[in-house]
This record gives C-alpha cells, structure tokens and sequence, in this order.
C-alpha cells in the first residue's frame, strides 16, 4: 500500500510510506481488503507525521513496476472453461464476496461458482464438462489441454443459483454429465 500526499515539498508520484499485507496462495479479494484495511488508519497518521516531520527525500514510484487495470466489469466476472484450472481458481477467488462473483451459465440458467479448488486428478474431455466428484467437490473439466487428457479440472465445491440460493457441489449436481458453458444455451 502505498501513501501519496501532496503539499509544497511533494510531487505527485512520490512515495511517502508503505506497508505490505502477506498474501497467502488461498486469499480471496476479500481476505486482501480486510488484511488492508486494518492499515488505513496507522498509515495515514505515520504518513502525515513524515510529512510534518519535513522530510523530503521521499523515493520516486517506479511505473513500471507498478499494474494498471481497468474497472470490473460484467465480461470480467464471466468463466471460460478454455482457461486452465488454476486461473479458473484464481478469478473465483478474486471474483468473490462483497463483489459480484464468477458465474458460467448451467441448462441456460446463471450459475454462480462461490468456492472452488484445482483437482487433485488430471481430467480429460471437453471444457466446461461436468465430470466427477472428486472429495468435497465436483470437478469441471477445464484447459486447452484438457482434450488431451492433460489438465487438471475446476474443483467447484459451492454454487449460487439464479435465485440466490447457495448449495454445495455435490447437492447441486446431482448427476454428473452435461456442461457449464460461458453463455447461456
């Protein structure tokens, strides 16, 4: 997190303090927020004591280290089986509670993908396929790679309906077979 005030000693860009939050390979957004949140407060009040203090070798944000992202958007929020499991995992997680979540669409009706995991098991077949349950969840065939029999599948393990009711993978896929596509069919 990075602290950027202006006065007369200040340039825009500067770098007045930061602070880091470690992040663990299960975080979701919302995991991020609160950890940063709790630095609001104590950053701010040190970054104006640095400020009041006079100092002014303040160190110049390096942009190229730094990623530029657009606003969040409906598209942004869609799954595309294509993509590997593990980036499946990862946009589940980022695309989580307070936010709009993740969703693929099943027999036509939007499904939002709550929880999810990689499979422990490499799977094959089609994209999107509904394929086994595999412990606590249900594995979604995914991957470019997964025609080949060589990708490992989106673990879904908690869905919310159209409706708004959450159910766990194995309650709401009561069969296995069919597919989750990204539009609705």
């Amino acid at each position: 997190m990075t602290a950027h005030m202006m006065d007369d000693t200040l340039d825009a860009g500067d770098i007045v303090l930061q602070r880091s939050v470690p992040v663990g390979p299960r975080d979701t957004t919302a995991d991020l927020f609160s950890k940063t949140l709790e630095l609001f407060g104590p950053i701010t009040v040190d970054g104006l004591a640095e400020i009041a203090s006079g100092r002014t070798d303040f160190v110049k944000q390096d942009r190229s280290q730094a990623s530029f992202f657009h606003k969040r958007a409906e598209e942004d929020l869609r799954i595309d089986f294509s993509w590997t499991a593990e980036e499946l995992d990862r946009l589940v997680r980022a695309q989580c509670a307070p936010y709009p979540s993740a969703f693929c669409f099943h027999r036509g009706q939007r499904l939002e993908i709550i929880e999810a995991d990689v499979s422990s098991e490499v799977y094959g077949g089609t994209p999107g396929r509904i394929f086994y349950r595999e412990g606590d969840g249900v594995a979604i065939v995914a991957g470019a790679e997964a025609r080949r029999g060589r990708s490992k599948a989106l673990l879904v393990k908690k869905v919310r309906t159209a409706d708004g009711t959450e159910l766990k993978a194995h309650e709401y896929f009561k069969n296995m077979g069919g597919y989750l596509t990204s539009r609705p069919q």
